[in-house]
Order: C-alpha cells, then structure tokens, then sequence
C-alpha cells in the first residue's frame, strides 16, 4: 500500500508529463492536419476548424464540472475524467458522421480540461515545498513537446495512416497511464468548502481580476482566430511550402516555447501588466506585417514564427497574472481564467471561420490585430491608478 503522503516519485512524474502531452495532442491534434482532414472528409477547412472549436467550447463547463464534484475523491476524480477523455477518443473514432464527432470533441474538451486542473493540483499537494514550481514546469513541457514534436510527427504520418490510426495510439497510452495511476497514485486530498468557495468567487468584483480575464477574453480570441487555421494558410498563401509543413510546425512549436521563456523572464522583470501591454503592441505590429507581407514568402514565415512567440509570451503574463492578482489563492478562479481561455479559442476559430469563408483565408490575421489593439485600449481604460 501507497501512504497517502507518498513523495512524487521519478516515475510517477513521468506518467504526468506523458499525459499531459497526450492530452495537448488530443487537444490540437486537427490543428496541424486541418487541409487533410477537410480532403479526407470532402468538406471545407472552415468546417474542419470546428474540430478544435468544439474542444474549446467544452472547456467551458469545466469549472461548473469540477464544483458539482468538489465532495468526490481528488484521486478517484482524476483517474475518472482520465477514463472519460478514453471513451470520448474512442466514441470519436467510431462516429459515423460529423455532428457525433463535434459532439466527442466537445465533451473531451470538458473533461480533457478537468483532468488538466486535477493534475496540476496533484502536482502541488505531490511536490515537497521548494519542488512544486519546478514540477509544475515539467508538467508543462508535455504540451510544449506536443506543439514542437507531436504535430510535427502528425503532419507527418497523416500521409500514410489516417487520423483515427493516429488518434488510437493516443488513446492506448492514456490507458496505459489511467492502469498506472489505478495502481500506483495516492490519494490527494484537497481542502474544498462551501464558505471558500463564496470567498474566492467574491473575487470576481475585484478590478485587478476582472481585468485580467477581460484580458484573455480578448486576446485568446484574436489567437485562436489565426492559430486554429494557421496551417491551411501557410499552405494555401505559399503552396511550396506544404512539403516542409512538418519542420515548420515544429519551428513553430519551438518559437512558442522560446516566447514562454521570455515571456517568465520578462514578467520578473517588469511585472505582468507592462510585459502583457508590449506584447499586445508587438502583436499588433507583427499582425500588420503578416497582412502586408504577403507577397514575401520568407518574410511572412519569419513573422508568423514571431507571432507565435508573441502569442506564448502574452498567454504567460495572463497565466501569471490570474494567480498573482488572486494571491495565489483561488483554484476556482484559474480554472475560470483557463477555460474562458479555452472558450476564446473556440471563439476565435468560429470567427475566422465567417472570415475565410467571406473574405478568404488571407485575412484572417485581421482579428488577431484589432483584439491586441482591443487589449491595450482594455489596459488604458482599466488602469489602476494605484500601481
């Protein structure tokens, strides 16, 4: 038998890592195939962008999903939305036609996002005190190799195995994990009541809070516009570029981990409100610079790399900031901040997907433009005068 404060161990930390990769994958596995997927399905991009749309939008429920639960075991919870996000991967391989399909992403999207929460959590309460950021950093370096070598890998293979080929290997190593974790994870207990949970939703008429989800409301919007769809522009604007597409998504994937290294760096620095303000600035720039480049193929690409990086920088000042204007204090409220994140990216590709479809794929960077200038005129207006 386990003891119930059992030290995270190397090898339960490494199960957390490669299930937090496999979830990013789950999460952003169309975004990176969204021209074959559309081909393989005989239907348009704009309508494989809801693939990963519905994903985000079942993240929406999650918070209401995890206060419904607040009296279950942590560790039964965790290992239970493990098992939900297997049957959902395997109800969508299964669909016999698109509507069951959105309907599997949306509900992975749900407890997709709650298994991400629970497993942060466990990771804390695991963690001896001057290990816990360390481990959180490890934990997220699942979802960064995801973007820098699982999409890559998928791009890849997609011209030999289909995706539900792909997908199915995903779900069998979440089985493996969910098996380990039956075996193998203690109990987390985590201090939840009702009185805690009216205080940190209070928390909510706070300015400082307010603008901060304000914040990635409308940032995460412009970039799930751009993001969801960045592929089948690459490859629609630059045709010639479509047999690298795999080393451009993992240079794109390497630009999004340098950007949230700067962006830490940064927000040490000069606080999270001054970083997030230049890097809305930077992302309006970089914007106009895709939109008018467009006819450079070099530097279009260079500037898309850079707006990633941008794009990770800002995520890292909002991230940061939620738990620093909530002292830390508030799991409630992150997962809020996470899934309006989430929602904003879905958002975001429903919106760049009336822009294609009307004015075409080349402008789709307009919306990341107006949301960061939307973002700074937000920081203006909503100024503590105080700081």
């Amino acid at each position: 038998m386990i003891k119930k404060n059992a030290e995270l161990s190397f090898m339960m930390m490494f199960v957390f890592i490669v299930m937090n990769f496999l979830m990013s994958m789950s999460s952003t596995l169309f975004n990176g195939i969204l021209d074959k997927i559309a081909i393989a399905m005989n239907i348009s991009v704009a309508q494989t962008g809801y693939l990963s749309s519905l994903y985000a939008y079942g993240a929406i429920g999650t918070p209401l999903f995890l206060m419904l639960c607040r009296k279950i075991s942590h560790s039964v919870l965790l290992k239970a939305t493990l098992l939900s996000n297997i049957f959902f991967g395997i109800l969508s391989i299964l669909a016999a036609n698109f509507p069951l399909l959105l309907f599997s992403r949306f509900m992975l999207g749900m407890f997709g996002t709650a298994y991400g929460v629970l497993a942060t959590t466990s990771i804390v309460f695991l963690s001896k005190s001057d290990r816990v950021g360390k481990n959180l950093s490890l934990l997220i370096t699942g979802s960064a190799t995801a973007l820098m070598i699982g999409l890559p890998i998928c791009r890849i293979l997609i011209n030999h195995y289909t995706w539900q080929s792909i997908y199915f290997i995903l779900i069998l190593l979440m089985i493996l994990g969910l098996i380990y974790f039956m075996i193998f994870l203690p109990e987390v207990k985590v201090k939840n009541s009702n009185q805690n949970l009216k205080t940190e939703l209070k928390l909510l008429k706070n300015k400082k809070v307010l603008t901060v989800i304000i914040c990635s409301l409308v940032t995460f919007i412009g970039y799930g516009a751009f993001y969801t769809y960045i592929t089948p522009y690459i490859v629609e604007i630059f045709p010639a570029l479509e047999p690298v597409m795999g080393g451009i998504l993992v240079l794109i994937g390497l630009c999004s981990f340098l950007g949230n290294l700067l962006g830490g760096v940064i927000c040490d620095q000069i606080g999270f409100k001054k970083a997030l303000w230049l890097g809305s600035l930077a992302q309006v720039i970089i914007g106009f610079v895709i939109w008018f480049s467009k006819s450079s193929m070099y530097l279009n690409l260079i500037f898309i790399f850079l707006w990633m990086m941008t794009g990770w920088f800002i995520g890292l000042q909002l991230n940061t900031g939620i738990n620093i204007v909530t002292n830390r204090q508030s799991s409630v409220l992150v997962s809020i901040n996470g899934s309006i994140i989430q929602f904003a990216q879905a958002l975001g590709g429903s919106i760049a997907s009336l822009i294609i479809s009307t004015f075409g794929i080349a402008w789709n960077i307009s919306s990341s433009i107006v949301d960061s200038l939307l973002v700074i005129f937000i920081l203006m207006i909503l100024k503590d005068n105080h700081e």
